[in-house]
């Protein structure tokens, strides 16, 4: 078999022959070469240098080019993947929102209990009078328990004439007695609150006794360099072999999480009871190893949804072998539990009267509109562009991200904000949507999204790659390279903000409304939190709404996944909103095409949808 020796790491592997290179590569233990297009070949990203003996070296695709003989391939560097902020938003929500702290009802708790001796005239068994207590606790039947548990039970009710304290672990099955104490004194129990997306994950340690919120952290998921949206990843996914290192990607981001929250806060492992998952369809799939092609392929049905609760051992999650994971449940192949907890966030449950917009806006766009009575969702693909994907000097939003951008009358001078308050090093989502909004308002392109030429801005010029406008000269960046955009990625902006706008224009005309009847859009998912309302709503990406009705909620998924793991009631509530809410299916509608096309304009073609940015243009151009 041909030998590959791998730079810089100086790692050799040994691999048959026809296998290709960023194959070779994650055999030899190396997966941090990205694969964006899901090694489709498209992205050109995964570029390696390789040489072979005699042979001057070449540049080429890891995900295409296969080893035929003995080489040497030179790797990129590793690129740091921390994150801006963690994802907890529990600070945007009002109490009442969030779990009564006197009523709480984990996946997992400790129970003190008092089980009465048996008598000649009422003479139980002792796992009877257990159940007993136990129902009159409140502890939802049907119970169980394993032999282990059973054969320990009869001393330990005895030891401390019936005081004792018992592990109740809830699942869908209903209450398994997980473990009994003699005494009412326990452990501390712990539990997580778990959102997968498809470019973060964010974990929260939770005390399941008060409620308390200990720590949250958040990390890219490593699955990213496997394909930056979900058709991508599905792609790569074609093999048993792929799924499988899918999934040891996305376990490695969570088991890495947890292991920084618990060796933070000097907690065990072991002492971590439960766990509640949300995340959408794909990426619950790709947790469990589950075969994905079908999600994408009519008609688009996914193996299992709901997820049944599993134990954590067979999940893979380095917590207690026995805890509880739950997940929330989704309701089709492209609206996930991440979408059904998010709602828990919000007055989709609770309000009878109003009409509301929810908006998850990722490298997916999810869209629910209703309210407590009634749900319509539907999907679109927005694309990995609000990610810095797809974007010459687009990035995520990391140290050294142009977060927003503002430009002067005189079309030459520029400010901008940039994450960690270093040089640029790139142009992050908020940035991109900032930069674009300016560059409309300043005429610096038109509403085809065509850069002007006639402006007269120095910053726009002409290369060989074709126009762009530069945003920061080279000796001014971290990388000593112009920051630009192009028109190729604003056409590629366009189509983005167009298919999340086309997506919310539908649903609204399939419910028969107009935008004026929505009282409250809800902006959910971690770039949410950076999107400027007004910036967005001059391209076209948000509608012309009064900005009091925006509510941005943040990480909505993590935080409904909190909530799920905390409240009995909740959990209820989710399998309540999955079996409510009605799946439109966009691709089959040949009316979402005429609007997406509608909307491949800045802020659309249709102005009077936009009187506000209409407005604004006037004012700009008119003070200079």
């Amino acid at each position: 078999m041909p030998s590959v020796h791998f730079l810089p790491d100086g790692v050799t592997a040994e691999v048959p022959a026809g296998t290709l290179i960023h194959e070779a590569a994650v055999r030899a233990g190396l997966t941090r070469l990205e694969l964006p297009c899901g090694g489709q070949g498209s992205c050109g990203l995964c570029l390696v240098e390789v040489s072979a003996a005699g042979r001057e070296p070449v540049t080429v695709m890891a995900c295409q080019t296969k080893v035929r003989e003995d080489i040497t391939v030179r790797l990129p560097e590793a690129q740091s993947l921390a994150m801006q902020v963690v994802g907890d938003s529990h600070f945007l929500l009002s109490e009442d929102t969030l779990p009564d702290r006197a009523s709480l009802s984990p996946l997992f708790s400790y129970m003190p209990l008092t089980v009465p001796p048996a008598s000649i005239e009422e003479h139980y068994s002792d796992w009877l009078r257990l159940e007993r207590e136990l129902t009159r606790a409140g502890a939802p039947a049907p119970f169980s328990a394993d032999l282990a548990l059973l054969g320990r039970l009869a001393s330990v009710l005895r030891e401390q004439d019936g005081r004792i304290a018992v592990a109740l672990q809830e699942s869908d099955a209903g209450t398994r007695v997980a473990e009994v104490f003699a005494g009412h004194a326990a452990p501390r129990a712990f539990g997580l609150a778990i959102d997968i997306g498809t470019t973060t994950v964010a974990v929260q340690l939770v005390d399941l006794d008060g409620g308390a919120v200990i720590d949250t952290t958040t990390s890219y998921n490593l699955q990213i360099r496997r394909g930056a949206d979900i058709i991508s990843r599905i792609d790569y996914a074609r093999t048993a072999e792929r799924q499988q290192e899918l999934r040891a990607l996305v376990l490695e981001t969570i088991n890495g999480l947890v292991g920084e929250l618990t060796g933070g806060h000097g907690i065990a492992g072991d002492a971590i009871r439960a766990a509640f998952i949300a995340g959408n369809t794909t990426m619950i799939h790709l947790l469990l190893g589950l075969e994905p092609r079908y999600i994408r392929e009519a008609p688009y049905v996914p193996t299992v949804n709901p997820v049944p609760s599993l134990d954590a051992e067979s999940v893979g999650l380095s917590i207690h072998p026995r805890a509880a994971v739950s997940f929330a449940p989704g309701v089709g192949s492209y609206v996930g539990g991440d979408i059904t907890s998010g709602l828990l966030t919000t007055d989709f449950l609770t309000n009878h009267d109003d009409v509301f917009l929810f908006m998850d806006i990722g490298t997916n766009g999810e869209i629910v509109i209703g309210n407590a009575d009634w749900m319509v969702a539907c999907a679109c693909s927005a694309g990995p562009a609000f990610e810095g994907s797809g974007i010459k000097c687009g990035m995520r939003a990391s140290r050294g991200a142009i977060e927003q951008v503002e430009i002067g009358r005189d079309l030459a001078g520029i400010r901008y904000k940039v994450v960690g308050g270093s040089k640029p090093a790139g142009i992050c989502g908020s940035g991109l949507i900032s930069l674009l909004g300016e560059l409309f308002l300043r005429g610096l392109v038109d509403q085809a999204g065509r850069f002007n030429l006639e402006s007269g801005s120095p910053r726009l010029v002409e290369t060989e790659q074709g126009r762009v406008f530069v945003i920061e000269r080279g000796e001014n960046t971290l990388s000593g390279e112009d920051l630009v955009i192009t028109e190729a990625d604003i056409e590629n902006l366009v189509r983005t903000k167009g298919a999340i706008y086309a997506a919310c224009s539908l649903i609204l005309e399939n419910v028969g409304l107009e935008w004026n009847a929505i009282s409250r859009v809800y902006i959910a998912g971690g770039f949410g939190r950076y999107i400027n309302v007004s910036d967005a709503v001059l391209i076209g990406m948000l509608p012309d709404l009064a900005p009091a009705r925006f509510r941005y909620i943040g990480n909505s998924a993590l935080t409904g996944a909190y909530i799920a793991l905390l409240s009995r009631e909740r959990r209820a509530k989710l399998g309540n909103i999955a079996a409510k809410m009605t799946y439109v299916d966009l691709s089959s509608d040949p009316r979402y095409m005429d609007s997406y096309v509608k909307a491949l304009f800045l802020p659309h073609t249709d102005m009077n949808l936009f009187p506000t940015v209409t407005r604004r243009l006037e004012s700009t151009r008119n003070t200079g």
